[in-house]
């Protein structure tokens, strides 16, 4: 089969997360494995996507938080992972800087027609940056934290992303490029005045600020706020191994790395 024999599909999203109205991934659940498996073929990509921004007027703030996080750890993983490329990363960073500026509008007034859709446009965007570079170890584990312990996709991206940056950052050629993201996420004021060698760290700390934003809004930033048990995270940790998303993450997970990263985001 090939587009061309489908029926025409359009997409108009609801949320301003996953970018789905633009790409060619599904995930689907075995609720009898507790095992969430992604697929991707340019069969499932939309022919046409709408965006409204009265389609998501009515979304609560916790919920534009956390699908707002989804889109930045597309950005995020699209312009630092493996496959990285100049065209992931120019939409990755016009993505985020729109999320810095319009997800507090969105968040203090729901009805702000601006904010709703430049975040629209931010989510679309970001599913256009992965599905050119595809995403990494947040999305594994994040996965596998909704699959185990039924945590929404994008509170899950929230939580972990920070601790799974620290754990990228190790390697110099991410640290480098988690730098250059300082721009659009803090603005060229931060930028221009923080020294090459601490933008990096900055990044992290700009990220962390963002979600204390969403925490404001009633998103959980810890696995334990979100309902994960400890004695999950063993189980976690082995099935993000499998997930196809980790392949394509800038440094090599193995077992011990990545309970790490749910123990620090406990």
């Amino acid at each position: 089969l090939c587009n061309i024999c489908l029926p025409p599909l359009v997409a108009i999203p609801t949320t301003a997360g996953t970018g789905a109205e633009v790409t060619g991934a599904a995930v689907i659940k075995d609720t009898e494995r507790d095992v969430k498996m992604a697929f991707v073929s340019f069969d499932l990509a939309p022919h046409v996507a709408v965006l409204d921004p009265r389609m998501t007027a009515a979304l609560p703030p916790r919920l534009t938080a956390s699908t707002a996080m989804d889109a930045l750890v597309h950005c995020v993983e699209a312009a630092t992972g493996r496959q990285a490329n100049p065209l992931s990363s120019a939409y990755a960073h016009a993505a985020i800087a729109l999320i810095r500026d319009y997800l507090p509008r969105a968040l203090d007034d729901g009805n702000d027609t601006d904010a709703r859709l430049a975040l629209a446009n931010a989510a679309l965007m970001a599913g256009v940056a992965f599905s050119n570079s595809m995403v990494g170890i947040v999305h594994a584990l994040g996965h596998a934290c909704g699959a185990v312990a039924h945590v929404p996709h994008g509170e899950a991206m929230a939580i972990l992303l920070p601790a799974s940056m620290e754990f990228n950052a190790e390697v110099p050629a991410v640290a480098e490029a988690y730098g250059e993201l300082l721009l659009p996420l803090a603005g060229a004021e931060v930028y221009a005045a923080t020294a090459a060698v601490a933008r990096p760290g900055a990044a992290i700390d700009a990220v962390r600020a963002l979600l204390r934003r969403g925490a404001e809004a009633g998103m959980p930033l810890r696995l334990l706020e979100a309902g994960v048990k400890r004695e999950q995270i063993e189980h976690i940790a082995k099935l993000a191994l499998d997930d196809g998303s980790i392949a394509f993450n800038p440094r090599g997970v193995e077992y011990p790395l990545a309970l790490a990263i749910l123990e620090e985001s406990l």
